[in-house]
């Protein structure tokens, strides 16, 4: 803990440091571009939501195996994981549920339709260009689920001009593989991208129960394809399609008929997403944007080396957004269609949902002014669901330009979270009489971004009503009263030639109203540190994740609360520019072989290293 302390409050300390000089680095950073707070794009320095966008070099500087490990430890994310890589991952952002974050693929929605939680250990960082992350309600834009926010993952584009292509391999411990290829061709009008990926592992034993020392491994393949192409100044299209196969094997499940958990148990099956979207300008200060979006997800569960369920998550999406131009700002009206539903077959037991699909309308407005050093932005949203009813969303914030340099500014929103399909007309314990679970957050933040320093300051405090809860005798969902998540955020950077650190730390205070107990799988602190130097034809860098204690519910008999343990873990990586068409890399994770746990009972990664070599024409 003394350890975990130090590392905390140096993250403090980058993210609030006070700026000294201008350079290149940070006009590269004020012009980011993010397009996911309010669904179109702008400046990330403009947006009054706070925001992180993670790049393709930085995924590539971090040799990152997996979106988990992107995530882990931002400026209020936290992440679990049941074992070993591919095994079941929950998000918390902000404190919220893990089914209360929206996760998209290129605009595509992939939180399952069946209990409402992204698949992210599904996702593959080989075929992702761009992560953004939006913290805050956001439902005015996007409808349900956006409670805590939304994360939308960008896969690989054609950026540059001309031919490129790409070939990966690299090799780990415990028999872990990781092999990608890329190919990318394209002009000023026409573009085409396309990425294969594998990995698979022997894995390590999920959890600390199953004394056979048998390790859970993985397999994940598939491929990427974008293409764009632009007909002339006023019409542009893109396409991009994601498809993965998962074979994952993991700890802890109960065959029919079986005296108790058996260790043998493996979950098949695929994601898949296709996504596309026409611009067309009708005038040159009026734009129309219309997109089409599919995602399938399926997952086979077998026990024991016999099947015993099959879920497949369906959904259909369309939607017409017209953008108008102002001198001082835009407004837009859209409106969104969504279909959903659900194939389930129950090998074991039987069991069928009693009703397995869902539909959703949606129309949304939102205007954007500036005035001087003054920036309004309203939003407001009308759903309707037909399986809840229909529900009425609203952000409103404000901003003020203190000087170049700085911005301070508030904000508030309303949320809503509609009950998942599982918890309304599952094959086991269900109540079709729950309500949305609704949200209010009013959100304060100073920002900076001055020279090679940038920072964020930003405090929050969001109320839930109608949290959906789990009735421990019966399994019945039910709505709980309140509950309430204050916390601040810190997160900043420096960057200045060829060292660069960034930095986030999160307090937060999540609180069932009801029993006023803390949400569990939520540490009250966490934070993240990377420190990254290039000279020559060399790159070495580390990574610091650090959090406190948390509430659970305990592995084994009698199931009761417990405390998970605080831990502090450091990443080590290098990479050497052989030639500028070679590059070898390699990683240490959990250089100092820390014992920890992210759920109580199941194990995480120990000592890992890996190294590779990438050939780029």
């Amino acid at each position: 803990m003394h350890y975990q302390n130090h590392s905390l409050w140096l993250a403090v300390g980058l993210a609030t440091a006070a700026p000294l000089l201008n350079t290149a680095q940070a006009e590269q950073r004020l012009n980011t571009v993010q397009v996911t707070a309010n669904r179109l794009p702008q400046s990330q320095a403009d947006v009054m939501a706070s925001t992180t966008v993670i790049e393709r070099a930085e995924i590539e500087r971090l040799q990152a195996s997996s979106v988990v490990e992107l995530l882990q430890g931002r400026a209020g994310i936290e992440l679990t994981q049941n074992g070993a890589p591919g095994a079941q991952s929950s998000l918390f952002l902000r404190g919220s549920e893990s089914d209360q974050t929206l996760i998209l693929v290129d605009g595509v929605r992939i939180n399952s339709a069946a209990s409402g939680g992204a698949s992210l250990e599904f996702l593959p960082p080989a075929a992702i260009e761009r992560i953004e992350i939006v913290r805050g309600p956001r439902a005015a834009a996007y409808g349900a689920d956006a409670i805590g926010g939304v994360i939308q993952i960008f896969t690989r584009d054609a950026r540059a001009t001309g031919t490129q292509a790409s070939l990966s391999a690299r090799a780990g411990s415990d028999d872990s593989y990781r092999q990608n290829a890329r190919f990318a061709i394209g002009d000023a009008d026409t573009r085409l991208d396309a990425t294969l990926f594998r990995r698979d592992g022997d894995g390590f034993n999920a959890t600390r129960a199953d004394t056979s020392g048998e390790r859970d491994g993985f397999e994940r393949e598939g491929g990427q394809l974008g293409l764009s192409q632009r007909f002339n100044d006023r019409l542009d299209f893109s396409f991009n399609a994601l498809r993965q196969n998962i074979d994952t094997e993991y700890d802890d499940c109960y065959p029919a008929g079986a005296p108790g958990a058996s260790q043998d148990c493996r979950t098949k099956g695929y994601l898949q997403t296709f996504g596309g979207q026409l611009d067309v300008a009708l005038e040159p200060d009026w734009n129309m944007i219309l997109t089409a979006g599919h995602f399938d997800e399926q997952r086979e569960e077998r026990y024991a080396g016999d099947r015993n369920s099959r879920t497949a998550s369906h959904r259909n999406e369309l939607g017409v957004q017209h953008r108008f131009t102002r001198t001082n700002g835009v407004d837009v009206l859209g409106l969104d269609y969504r279909e959903e539903r659900l194939d389930y077959d129950d090998y074991a037991y039987g069991s069928q949902y009693q009703k397995d699909s869902r539909e959703n309308y949606g129309l949304y407005a939102m205007v954007q002014r500036q005035y001087g050093a003054h920036e309004l932005s309203a939003s407001l949203r009308y759903d309707d669901d037909s399986r809840f009813g229909d529900e009425t969303t609203g952000n409103l914030g404000y901003a003020y330009r203190l000087t170049q340099f700085q911005r301070i500014g508030v904000s508030y929103g309303t949320a809503f979270k509609a009950p998942n399909l599982i918890d309304l007309y599952g094959p086991y314990g269900t109540n079709p009489d729950l309500d949305a679970e609704t949200s209010k957050t009013l959100e304060a933040f100073w920002a900076l971004n001055r020279g090679p320093w940038d920072a964020r300051v930003t405090a929050f405090e969001s109320r839930i009503d109608d949290l959906i809860s789990y009735d421990a005798a019966t399994y019945i969902p039910y709505n709980v009263d309140e509950s309430r998540i204050r916390g601040v955020e810190l997160s900043g950077g420096w960057q200045q030639a060829g060292l660069s650190l960034r930095a986030s730390l999160t307090y937060q205070d999540p609180e069932n109203r009801d029993t006023g107990d803390r949400l569990k799988r939520r540490a009250r602190i966490f934070g993240r540190l990377d420190a990254d130097y290039r000279f020559a034809a060399w790159s070495l860098g580390a990574t610091l994740r650090a959090a406190g204690d948390r509430r659970d519910t305990q592995f084994s008999f009698p199931y009761g609360d417990t405390t998970t343990a605080g831990y502090g873990v450091v990443d080590l990586r290098t990479a050497w520019q052989v030639t500028p068409m070679i590059e070898l890399s390699a990683k240490l994770e959990n250089a100092l072989d820390k014992r920890y746990q992210l759920v109580d009972g199941y194990t995480t990664q120990d000592r890992y290293i890996e190294g590779g070599i990438t050939l780029r024409l």
